[in-house]
């Protein structure tokens, strides 16, 4: 690696700790610094959160670079997870940037190539929308459950051309629409009118709706993170970014920035955790994204299937992780009690854990011995909008639970090797670790039980 510290030759830029470019020398131009003063805000609008910079190309970091614009990225749950870049078309060159809900509207899609014509055992006219959720028109996140969110437009072949059919039933979220296969009453002439269903041979249907294609979705407490990268261009006319994880991550609900007197005691709240705590993994559940094909609007999912898929909770993947965690230690007893179903453990852990990552009921956390527990009543303590700390309960579930069968990845479901605190060669993401500085000679460093007494010693 060059020499981080090293002016950079002919370009007036002062020594500001900047990393190099991969492969280049003590000459080569640092990478650009980020932009300062990042703000996320509610434009009080459902579903649109608004994102803002300072100009990165008045920096003095900046000189001798041609600053393009700037990346937006965005996570969820927690600021450590994966980014998604939002302005795939390019650089944003403004100071601002929109990440909203987009509701993109239908007119007249065919729906007859993915109809089931009353095959089912319910015997239902189904039409699987090309895209999905169907939304409620300028909702920007609901979705649609009425037949008067959709527009359904029938052939039946007799001749007469298309005309407009009320919907039976919509299931917006899976993106199907039913049609009614039953004979209606007419009051206006007193008859009853026959089903308005399409000829499949001679007819067609057409269907009209609003989906929603990117969801911003702020409700059972979740957390949208975004970061903001320099892109620039150096002398030799290659472009460069701000390496991501060296940006601060910035969220909506940070009304208030934490003063020193707060940071200071999130800082000593994590160096408790550290001396007593205990290291856990954490999956946070998934509440968006693809259903599961074993799961069953009609009838739910059966947890006996112990589905390999979204392992109980209908989206696939079913968690995000898993991220290291430290939690306090327990404040409660453990207790076998027997019932009708025979004995069953009583185990309900009360702890907390500092701001980050942001918990919610269902996410799933897995101790060292593989025990696994459900995060319920979460209590997030702070003020302004900022959290220091959350407080919340572990309920342990019982070895059928279909999360015994979630897999850490790089590990094994038990306790895998262990490996040294600094993780040169850890064996597993899932490995322990051993209280060992590798630069210190045996016989020379003092030795603790845990981990983190070099925190104190050396």
């Amino acid at each position: 690696m060059a020499d981080r510290s090293s002016n950079v030759q002919g370009q007036g830029r002062p020594e500001y700790n900047l990393p190099y470019r991969s492969g280049q020398g003590v000459g080569a131009l640092s990478l650009p610094y980020a932009p300062k003063s990042l703000d996320v805000t509610s434009p009080f609008l459902v579903g649109v959160i608004d994102v803002r910079w300072d100009n990165p190309a008045v920096y003095t970091q900046n000189n001798g670079l041609t600053v393009l614009g700037v990346n937006v990225y965005r996570t969820f749950d927690s600021p450590d997870s994966a980014y998604t870049l939002l302005n795939t078309t390019g650089p944003v060159s403004a100071l601002y940037y929109r990440d909203q809900t987009q509701e993109i509207q239908v007119f007249q899609e065919d729906g007859l190539p993915n109809l089931t014509p009353g095959t089912g055992p319910r015997r239902e006219w189904v039409i699987k929308t090309q895209n999905r959720p169907i939304a409620v028109p300028g909702s920007q996140e609901r979705y649609a459950n009425s037949a008067a969110h959709v527009t359904v437009e029938v052939d039946k072949g007799d001749g007469s051309g298309y005309q407009v059919c009320p919907a039976f039933k919509v299931r917006g979220e899976v993106g199907e629409i039913v049609l009614n296969n039953n004979r209606t009453y007419d009051a206006a002439t007193n008859t009853f009118l026959d089903p308005c269903l399409p000829n499949t041979l001679t007819g067609g249907v057409r269907i009209s709706y609003s989906y929603i294609n990117t969801l911003i979705a702020t409700d059972i407490n979740r957390k949208v993170y975004y970061k903001a990268t320099t892109v620039a261009l150096d002398s030799n006319s290659t472009q460069i970014e701000t390496p991501l994880e060296e940006v601060e991550a910035k969220s909506l609900y940070d009304m208030e920035r934490v003063d020193y007197i707060w940071a200071e005691a999130i800082r000593r709240n994590h160096w408790i955790l550290e001396q007593g705590g205990e290291r856990v993994k954490l999956f946070l559940r998934k509440w968006n994204g693809q259903k599961c094909s074993r799961h069953s609007d009609d009838y739910g999912y059966d947890k006996g299937l112990d589905c390999p898929l979204c392992y109980g909770t209908s989206y696939v993947g079913g968690y995000e992780g898993p991220y290291e965690m430290i939690i306090a230690p327990p404040e409660t007893e453990k207790s076998v009690n027997l019932l009708d179903s025979g004995l069953h453990i009583t185990y309900d852990w009360i702890t907390w854990t500092g701001p980050h990552p942001l918990l919610n009921d269902r996410d799933v956390v897995v101790r060292q011995n593989n025990d696994r527990f459900f995060v319920s009543q979460v209590n997030q303590q702070g003020s302004r909008g900022a959290i220091y700390q959350q407080h919340f309960q572990l309920a342990q579930v019982d070895m059928q639970d279909p999360i015994y069968s979630i897999p850490i990845n790089g590990g094994e479901l038990g306790v895998p090797d262990g490996h040294n605190a600094f993780r040169e060669s850890s064996p597993s993401d899932a490995s322990p670790v051993i209280t060992l500085k590798p630069e210190i000679a045996p016989g020379d460093q003092l030795r603790g039980r845990t981990v983190t007494f070099e925190n104190i010693v050396y």
